[in-house]
């Protein structure tokens, strides 16, 4: 495939039942998702995630209100983290810092120094992503307004990495509100159907989460398997992608798309093979 940007959007909490290390991390019983979705009940739906298979993912395990759909239209799975530490950076690094012949550096970062290719970020202050000197950082403090900004550069005719950190619902689910978990993803879902009608038929988008943290536990974050999700128009046919055994496999994506040199040192792979 040709693409020339990817569209990362970090659902940031969102986890999708207890990964295989749960318990080294109080973790045992975890589902960010599930537990939100109870709440509701079968009036829980968020009808584009949907569609890219966010049920799916759960085919043995339906979450209320998200059964599988027959045509899904991404490329689904589940993904986890490697790292030893689980925090709400620790999965950033994972995600997008790789190793080079020389050193470590990050997929943000690296690809700028390409030809008419840019890295955006729109966030809330993160340490992480405000250190990566070579992106441009938009700051928000809402979803509502970063998701703006987010459509703002989708139409843009820019090539390269355009991230997008949601807000809403790490907050929510950090204060155990499961109402506000509820409301920030079906505000998103509805932002992500226009989103994907704004989409170059080069565009890449993936859909995934840095951390899980289930606003029904006494423990934060919650060591979870996360959601994966990759999306083209180009491809309007998707299927499962499994289960990826580190969120550096996205990092590893992105660098193959934009021919960036890594060392056979760097735990990720490539997951590109697999859309088609």
């Amino acid at each position: 495939m040709n693409f020339r940007r990817v569209i990362v959007l970090d659902l940031a909490s969102l986890g999708v039942g207890e990964a295989s290390d749960a318990n080294r991390f109080e973790s045992v019983g975890a589902d960010t998702l599930g537990h939100i979705a109870t709440l509701e009940g079968t009036d829980f739906q968020l009808p584009t995630l949907s569609r890219l298979g966010l049920g799916n993912i759960r085919y043995s395990d339906p979450v209320v209100g998200l059964p599988p759909v027959e045509e899904p239209i991404g490329f689904f799975g589940k993904i986890r983290s490697q790292s030893r530490e689980n925090s709400q950076l620790s999965g950033l690094r994972e995600m997008f810092d790789f190793q080079t012949p020389t050193r470590t550096t990050s997929v943000i970062d690296g690809i700028v120094g390409l030809l008419g290719v840019h890295s955006i970020l729109i966030s809330n202050y993160q340490s992480y992503l405000s250190n990566q000197n070579q992106a441009e950082v938009i700051p928000v403090n809402t979803d509502e307004g970063g998701l703006e900004q987010l459509h703002q550069q989708v139409i843009a005719p820019n090539n390269g990495l355009l991230y997008f950190r949601a807000l809403g619902l790490s907050e929510h689910a950090q204060t155990g509100n499961r109402k506000g978990c509820i409301d920030s993803l079906k505000l998103v879902d509805q932002h992500l159907a226009r989103l994907m009608r704004e989409l170059y038929s080069t565009d890449l988008l993936i859909i995934t989460s840095s951390y899980a943290n289930d606003p029904a536990m006494d423990v934060t974050p919650t060591r979870e398997y996360l959601p994966l999700i990759a999306y083209t128009s180009s491809l309007p046919e998707g299927k499962a992608l499994g289960i990826r055994r580190t969120l550096a496999d996205i990092g590893a994506s992105i660098g193959e798309i934009f021919g960036l040199e890594v060392s056979n040192e760097s735990i990720g792979s490539s997951f590109l093979g697999e859309l088609k």
